[in-house]
């Protein structure tokens, strides 16, 4: 191989990266987010399930400006705070600023939650049906 055969790999290479990089970064931003929100509904559906379990009250509050979220048990007292990714940011618009659930697995209130986040706004509404917890996106 020549001096300039291996130039024009190295520049080819350079390159492919340049251009694979921005797009393997806006890809793994999006997949953060998308289990950022999963893992916060899975946490709200923790929390209904505890409730009917341990016949006792859970509550959702959202700290840090919206970066974070906390969840208490009233049996326990305890209390377990979660870090949002970094392109995700609850909406202090939303119609429904915090969740808490009844001892026998029911919210207090209902309503939507809206998340700004790196892709676009978000969406997610909470509603009752037959007494179980339905959540749209």
């Amino acid at each position: 191989m020549t001096f300039l055969e291996l130039l024009l790999v190295l520049t080819i290479v350079g390159v492919l990266t340049a251009l694979v990089v921005p797009v393997s970064s806006g890809w793994t931003t999006v997949q953060s987010e998308r289990d950022g929100l999963e893992a916060f509904k899975a946490t709200i559906q923790h929390m209904q399930a505890y409730s009917m379990a341990h016949q006792t009250t859970t509550w959702l509050s959202f700290t840090n400006e919206g970066k974070s979220y906390s969840v208490t048990y009233s049996d326990s007292n305890e209390k377990i705070k979660t870090d949002f990714p970094p392109s995700i940011k609850f909406d202090n618009t939303s119609t429904l600023k915090n969740i808490s659930f009844m001892e026998n697995g029911n919210m207090y209130k209902t309503g939507t939650m809206n998340f700004e986040t790196f892709s676009g706004s978000k969406k997610i509404k909470f509603q009752f049906q037959r007494g179980r917890m339905l959540i749209y996106e």
